[in-house]
């Protein structure tokens, strides 16, 4: 299954709208001191930036935390953010409020919590979470809960383990309430548990190709295949560790190697070759991670996008990639 080859793309006159399916931007403007309604030369993501560059929406992660209150405590600073009128966002709950925000100068936050480990086994919280406005999770961090398994970069892992009882009530709740899961960071057991019970497609909101780059973080063949199959999105993820196998996982946040447009091609072109076009978003990752030099600002996504352009995507494929595959996604989960 491949994508629509056209042989000549000009430039684009007008940007794609994009959503980016996971940055950790809210959590960064924190430890860096910096503020989102104003350009820094700090860290990667700000208003000013996303704004002329047409990322006009993105999944604000909340960090994993370990208990109820910590992630009420995340959520009351998440919307502390988007209270803030001088940071011009937008608290998307509803696909109705994606052309609520293309009408008008602010940014649309989507509400993820990256990991369920603060949520109570009987999800009182979730449930008040989503009240609250998240409409995204992810099981696991890097780490175990009480939910499942995730992939565990610098200690031995747990293979035989995976979604618990209550994280198998956890993914039927959530789906339940219109809150999309994402199965980034778990273990191929967690994955597999939760493709088995799923009502409705998933996403990888920040993952790459194992055959590309061999490390468990990434997605097999066969679970990207079966991610295609449920009619699943796949987020890219720009960190340096995922996308070249040169880098090494000690390397996480300290490495910067000239990885080139080339190298993301890789992946992308991996996933089309074994699903189509419709899988296919950018989850970045942004604020979170070591990011290559040709995509460490978010000035450089309208080269990426022509570099596309240049090999082979249409037009119409690289909308899909930037914001129609995720919206596709979302129309169908919330």
């Amino acid at each position: 299954m491949e994508h629509q080859h056209q042989d000549t793309n000009s430039l684009l006159e007008t940007l794609p709208e994009t959503i980016l399916g996971h940055v950790d931007t809210f959590g960064a403007l924190k430890h860096q001191r910096r503020y989102f309604a104003t350009e820094s030369s700090n860290g990667i993501l700000d208003y000013p930036r996303m704004i002329r560059n047409n990322l006009k929406f993105a999944l604000f992660a909340i960090y994993p935390a370990a208990s109820p209150y910590q992630i009420l405590s995340g959520i009351d600073e998440w919307l502390q953010q988007i209270d803030n009128p001088a940071s011009h966002l937008f608290h998307v709950k509803n696909i109705e409020d994606f052309e609520k925000v293309k009408k008008i100068d602010k940014i649309g936050a989507i509400m993820h919590t990256e990991g369920a480990g603060g949520y109570d086994s009987e999800l009182k919280s979730l449930r008040l979470a989503y009240k609250l406005g998240l409409r995204s999770t992810g099981i696991t961090w890097a780490n175990v809960n009480q939910f499942g398994t995730g992939f565990l970069f610098r200690s031995e892992q747990v293979e035989d383990r995976g979604l618990t009882a209550e994280g198998r009530n956890f993914v039927r709740e959530a789906q339940r309430l219109g809150i999309t899961i994402d199965v980034s960071h778990l273990n191929d057991r967690s994955f597999w548990d939760v493709m088995e019970i799923t009502q409705k497609p998933i996403m990888a909101s920040h993952s790459n190709v194992r055959a590309v780059c061999n490390i468990g973080r990434n997605l097999n063949d066969d679970q990207i295949r079966t991610i295609y199959e449920n009619h699943g999105v796949i987020g890219l993820n720009w960190g340096t560790t995922f996308l070249d196998p040169k880098v090494k996982v000690e390397d996480l946040f300290k490495s910067d190697p000239k990885i080139g447009f080339d190298v993301i091609l890789k992946h992308i072109n991996h996933i089309v070759s074994l699903t189509d076009i419709n899988t296919i978003a950018i989850g970045s990752d942004y604020d979170g991670i070591k990011i290559p030099e040709c995509l460490n600002s978010a000035d450089k996504m309208p080269k990426f996008y022509q570099y596309l352009l240049d090999n082979g995507y249409s037009k119409q494929d690289l909308e899909k990639i930037t914001f129609g595959n995720f919206y596709r996604l979302f129309s169908q989960t919330w």
